[in-house]
């Protein structure tokens, strides 16, 4: 054999061993790449797994935060209606006590204006004249009585009996003279 053909004959041998080797290399390659690509797949369920806890237990946090924040706004809110509800009857209760006063001014303030331009109504004139006949009638009776009344004392005054004047000379004292004594 000459150095060609052993030249040959070794490259052959090189590129078949080289070809081996490169099958096996691709090989273990796509082993290596099929484990690697299962390991990533396991890895991103894995964390997605913890993920999705963490944000489920994130949500349900959230979710108490939300509903306690709810909860107080509720109360404040119920609170808030019950001071502003007292305080509004109070304003209106207030508002309607002067708007009562203001209309029942004005009422009045027509009415004298009607009765200044109209006059009495019949019915207040004869009201008013029953008013005046009664209160004549009361003086003329009172004055009746006081005249009966004077006259009783002035027959009672002239037909009391006179007291007896004493007969004889009056005692000392008794005319004026003071004791010495």
């Amino acid at each position: 054999m000459g150095p060609l053909t052993e030249a040959m004959t070794r490259l052959c041998g090189e590129i078949v061993a080289g070809r081996g080797a490169r099958l096996a290399f691709v090989s273990d390659l796509a082993q290596d790449v099929a484990a690697m690509q299962t390991n990533f797949r396991q890895e991103h369920q894995n964390q997605s797994r913890r993920g999705q806890a963490e944000r489920r237990a994130f949500v349900r946090g959230l979710e108490r935060e939300v509903a306690e924040m709810r909860a107080g706004f509720r109360q404040d809110h119920a609170a808030m209606a019950r001071k502003s509800g007292t305080a509004r009857r109070a304003a209106l209760a207030h508002l309607k006590l002067t708007v009562g006063g203001l209309r029942q001014e004005f009422a009045a303030d027509l009415l004298g204006a009607r009765r200044a331009w109209s006059g009495p109504s019949p019915a207040e004139r004869r009201a008013l004249a029953a008013a005046a006949r009664r209160a004549q009638e009361d003086r003329e009776r009172r004055a009746r009585e006081e005249q009966e009344r004077a006259a009783r004392e002035m027959k009672s005054h002239h037909e009391a009996p006179r007291p007896a004047k004493p007969r004889g000379p009056l005692p000392k004292e008794e005319a004026g003279r003071k004791k010495k004594g």
